[in-house]
């Protein structure tokens, strides 16, 4: 009995290693993604650079990749649902393998138009894995004991991770209604990276440069702004406890 409690633990602490280290990868991730779809570009043209959008698209196609698959991989510490796990990475991959055809930006086999169902099927997966990552990991974070150091990753991996969600949200309305945020905007990259910057303003409470967006947007981002502060706050009141 002491040996089988022991192994346990072991088991345990491996398993909240792992959580920590998917946690801290998955942040590295979003910082990068974020790097890529606001600041790349102006730096690159600061510096005289030409074209400057084939090279933010490409590393940003990068980074998305490796992105879902970490998220899969932390998935993968929250349930041992075998279909669950599989028919993710099935999703992903054949979504991903969608994306790099639909916005590659070395050339287009789409018009705006014949995309339009594509990058929505991409962005509502990309969508649904968020929200359900998001879920396992609050699930997670708010049960039990965890050490400070896991929970300050999960909580910093699920505060990037909303502004990311509510980008894909954004863009599906975007998808939907052309010029949803208040500009025209091109379907694909450029209107994913202008939604990551709205949703981002709007979970700071910044100012954005889209003065009229359609209600839908507007209303979305009230809810978005409410659940990042309702956020903080039980993290904080969780952090603090002693139970």
């Amino acid at each position: 009995m002491i040996q089988l409690n022991f192994t346990k633990q072991l088991q345990g602490e491996a398993l909240r290693d792992e959580k920590q280290k998917d946690f801290r990868n998955v942040v590295v991730l979003q910082c990068c993604i974020l790097f890529s779809a606001l600041l790349l570009n102006p730096f690159l043209e600061i510096a005289g650079f030409h074209e400057t959008h084939l090279f933010r698209d490409t590393l940003f196609l990068i980074f998305g990749g490796i992105y879902v698959l970490v998220l899969w991989d932390l998935l993968r510490n929250f349930t041992q649902s075998r279909w669950l796990v599989n028919g993710l990475f099935i999703i992903i991959m054949g979504s991903y393998l969608l994306a790099l055809f639909t916005v590659n930006p070395f050339f287009q086999l789409f018009d705006e138009e014949q995309k339009r169902p594509y990058l929505f099927f991409i962005h509502m997966v990309l969508f649904i894995i968020e929200l359900t990552v998001i879920y396992f990991v609050i699930l997670d974070m708010f049960s039990g004991d965890k050490r400070s150091s896991q929970k300050l990753w999960g909580a910093a991996c699920v505060y990037l991770m909303i502004a990311i969600c509510f980008g894909s949200a954004y863009d599906l309305i975007s998808i939907v209604q052309l010029g949803a945020l208040g500009a025209p905007l091109d379907l694909g990259l450029e209107s994913y990276t202008e939604c990551i910057y709205f949703s981002l303003c709007v979970l700071g409470g910044q100012d954005t440069v889209y003065d009229s967006p359609i209600r839908l947007v507007k209303n979305l981002a009230v809810i978005e702004a409410l659940w990042g502060n309702l956020f903080v706050v039980l993290l904080v009141g969780r952090l603090l406890s002693t139970d």
